[in-house]
């Protein structure tokens, strides 16, 4: 009799923990790594000036003419102390190396001709 008491309990038990087994949520599958692949493209880049020769030089008239009708921004690309001591009335002052280090990321009007001088 107290074998089979044992018996009768040890079943128990077991069917128990099986019961309780069937109730969980089923366990998550392991994540699987994925990687995101950006598209790809190339940049082209404008047809730049190779040199200082072939760079275009405006006149100050013309100059003038465009920024007085609001079509032109003047853009003093010395240091902020030479700006400073003096500079073309309306100019903003971005220095030649803060352009060279990020020229994506310039506070200008890419609509309006950016006319630049250091002198």
């Amino acid at each position: 009799m107290l074998k089979t008491k044992i018996t009768f309990a040890i079943s128990a038990l077991i069917f128990a923990t099986l019961a309780c087994n069937t109730l969980l949520p089923p366990a998550e599958p392991p994540s699987t790594p994925f990687v995101i692949v950006e598209p790809t493209f190339s940049v082209e880049e404008p047809d730049l000036p190779a040199t200082e020769a072939e760079v275009p030089r405006v006149s100050l008239e013309q100059a003038l003419t465009a920024y007085s009708a609001g079509a032109a921004v003047f853009v003093d690309v010395r240091g902020p102390d030479a700006y400073d001591l003096s500079h073309i009335v309306g100019a903003i002052n971005i220095p030649l190396g803060a352009i060279e280090a990020d020229p994506n990321n310039l506070n200008l009007d890419k609509d309006q001709w950016i006319i630049t001088y250091c002198t």
